[in-house]
């Protein structure tokens, strides 16, 4: 996968009484390298354009593009690959299982694709980069805010990726460790040369990205 583009992109969400307009007419294009930070207030639609992009929902009209092909032509098996193989996520909240130690977290989606005859060797390296490789036997519990959230980093890597997609990442930490997971991310997507796609509303973090679009009454502007 080279490139992710959505073209004349809107969703809307039907209610019994009524039909709520999210996002109208949204055209975006991510390329390989790019750092593109998505900004809007709480509600804006931030997450459901996320979303829409990783092809965790289907729009309401419009399509979504990979390396040209309309992932509508794509049926549930190559869509859960897709996802799988190329896209990482980070959520505002870790999201780690509770019962399994920070390797194992680490290593739950190469062992879904099971494509990576070295996989716990990239696991502890991704463990050594993230500062973590004395915490590898720690149960999530027995972890600060900021270090789930490295974790979360590592196990978004460990299928390297072509995208990672980021909502709030930030949003649930003080600022100082808001500030590592911010210089870890950029850090990581020069390195193994990752496209990040962030929704947040954290301005300290907006201005380190390349590309800045807003989200407001449902259009998306690039500023």
């Amino acid at each position: 996968m080279n490139s992710l583009k959505a073209t004349n992109l809107s969703k809307s969400y039907v209610t019994s009484h009524e039909s709520i307009d999210v996002l109208d007419d949204i055209n975006l294009s991510i390329s390989l390298n790019d750092q593109i930070a998505i900004s809007g207030n709480s509600g804006s639609g931030k997450s459901t354009l996320l979303h829409l992009l990783a092809a965790l929902d289907t729009p309401t009209s419009g399509k979504i593009l990979i390396d040209e092909t309309n992932i509508e032509d794509f049926t549930k098996t190559d869509i859960s690959s897709l996802r799988l193989n190329n896209f990482g996520f980070v959520y505002q909240f870790h999201h780690l299982l509770e019962d399994l130690n920070v390797i194992e977290n680490i290593l739950i989606p190469g062992q879904l694709a099971n494509n990576n005859p070295d996989l716990k060797e990239s696991a502890y390296e991704l463990a050594e980069m993230i500062g973590l490789s004395h915490r590898l036997n720690h149960l999530p519990w027995k972890l600060s805010g900021g270090e789930k959230q490295r974790v979360a980093i590592a196990r978004a890597l460990i299928n390297k990726p072509k995208i990672i997609f980021l909502d709030e990442p930030t949003g649930n930490l003080d600022e100082k460790n808001a500030e590592i997971i911010q210089n870890l991310l950029f850090e990581m997507s020069t390195k193994h040369g990752v496209a990040l796609v962030a929704a947040t509303h954290d301005n300290k973090f907006i201005r380190n990205f390349k590309t800045i679009y807003k989200l407001e009454n449902k259009k998306l502007n690039e500023i």
